[in-house]
């Protein structure tokens, strides 16, 4: 329920979806993806940029599933794992010439 973020103060529940997985093929999925694409943002951009390339969309999607969805619970690090893309797209975008020339 959205209202226990801001109402109860649980901000904890920001964060705890991150790792929660709606079963064993979501769980292998998710870090099948985290391991690929984390990894390549990891080495281009280090540690510190890939967490919190990974935990601001992971926690901005759990935000927008709560505004949007405030019924349903929301699990998984598919977030996480979209800001991980956007960043890699951002890399291919930005080195373009470098890339493709």
């Amino acid at each position: 329920q959205a209202n226990l973020i801001v109402n109860e103060k649980e901000f904890w529940r920001l964060f705890s979806p991150m790792g929660l997985h709606a079963g064993a093929i979501h769980f292998f999925l998710n870090m099948l993806a985290l391991w690929f694409v984390g990894s390549a943002v990891e080495k281009s951009h280090g540690f510190c940029s890939a967490f919190v390339l990974f935990v601001v969309p992971a926690v901005g999607g759990t935000i927008l599933s709560a505004i949007f969805l405030p019924a349903f619970v929301s699990v998984g690090a598919s977030g996480g794992i979209f800001g991980l893309i956007g960043a890699c797209l951002s890399d291919i975008l930005m080195n373009w010439r470098l890339l493709f020339s």
